[in-house]
């Protein structure tokens, strides 16, 4: 059966009801927790973790997993409180499918269960997932908050990775503690209000939101428009406690890192669209998608100087915006000054030489 779409946009109904498009660069849930969500170029997101792993000399895919399971499972548990104060205390399986519904709507990928042990095993089909380390790390976090017991996501079907079985184990309290920590502290947002949008008088979605993307909850798939890349619409903060362990472990060059990842990333990305879309067009999307809000743009005598209010990860918006800059001023840049505080991040850049 398909699902349902709104008549005015054509955006999956589910997406107006479940989220909020704040005037400060920023989508939240629409109900308790409120946990903040982030529009993902998934190209991006699959380049930037193998590229960190090959910097800095060691495989983060089980940080990533880790990350994205303690995100997996606080999201649960909100689920099954909000459900539960609504009068509807749903068997496990009924949460399992309507994660998975829902995993649709946010392009995650297409879920079926296959087979279910309470308390022991759940056995998936996962297609069109958006990332393996990511999607086997939603899934385990699900599995905990439903069974209270850890969950050890592996494939079942080695090399095809279309079956995923999550079976109970013990796990390790000290790291998990660590992320479980990092995961808590969620994204600290500054209420800046004066961004306007044009809403959906049916839905309650930007408008702009349905001009820049096709989204197809049936498929799983939001590709945007103009590329033709896919994206997703998913939690911030298991991404963010990731980075927050690495640079713990790895010190502060870990940002650097990622911002040159990231840079690199968005010159090929800009360097594709230079010819169909500009240099504004491209900043006023940034909190349309929840990255932050572009709130000082100035050029300078020998380049920028930028300011985003509430960036989701200030090292990969950094690197987006030093990325964009260099593609469309068509000048080799530095970054000269990059001071992120909690809720805002200030780029200087200059031209080379």
């Amino acid at each position: 059966m398909a699902d349902k779409v709104c008549s005015r946009c054509g955006l999956p109904s589910g997406i107006g009801r479940g989220n909020i498009w704040h005037a400060n660069g920023v989508i939240n849930a629409s109900m308790p927790p409120y946990i903040r969500g982030t529009l993902y170029d998934v190209e991006e997101l699959n380049s930037l973790f193998p590229a960190l792993s090959e910097r800095i000399g060691f495989d983060i895919t089980r940080l990533v997993v880790e990350g994205k399971r303690k995100d997996g499972r606080r999201y649960t548990d909100s689920l099954r409180n909000s459900l539960a104060a609504m009068g509807r205390d749903l068997p496990p399986i009924d949460i399992y499918n309507l994660v998975a519904r829902f995993c649709k709507y946010w392009g995650l990928g297409l879920a079926e269960v296959l087979d279910y042990r309470e308390g022991e095993r759940l056995t998936l089909r996962t297609l069109k997932y958006y990332s393996d380390p990511m999607s086997r790390g939603d899934w385990a976090g699900v599995f905990e908050a439903v069974e209270k017991r850890r969950g050890e996501p592996v494939w079942k079907d080695e090399p095809t990775r279309e079956i995923l079985e999550v079976i109970a184990t013990e796990g390790e309290p000290e790291l998990e503690e660590r992320i479980e920590q990092e995961v808590e502290l969620g994204i600290p947002c500054e209420d800046e209000r004066d961004l306007q949008y044009i809403h959906c008088p049916e839905c309650g979605v930007p408008l702009e939101i349905s001009r820049q993307f096709s989204w197809n909850a049936d498929e799983a798939l939001i590709l945007e428009k103009i590329s033709g890349i896919r994206f997703i619409l998913h939690n911030t903060n298991g991404i963010v406690a990731v980075l927050r362990v690495l640079r713990e472990e790895l010190g502060e060059e870990i940002d650097r890192m990622v911002t040159d990842i990231s840079r690199g990333y968005a010159r090929g990305y800009y360097g594709l669209l230079q010819e169909e879309t500009s240099l504004d067009a491209e900043l006023m999307k940034f909190p349309l998608r929840s990255w932050g809000r572009p709130a000082e743009f100035a050029k300078t005598g020998d380049g920028f100087k930028v300011t985003v209010v509430n960036p989701y990860a200030p090292p990969i918006v950094a690197g987006r915006i030093w990325g964009l800059l260099e593609t469309f001023s068509g000048t080799e840049l530095s970054l000269s000054e990059h001071v992120a505080g909690e809720n805002r991040c200030d780029l200087t850049l200059c031209r080379e030489g």
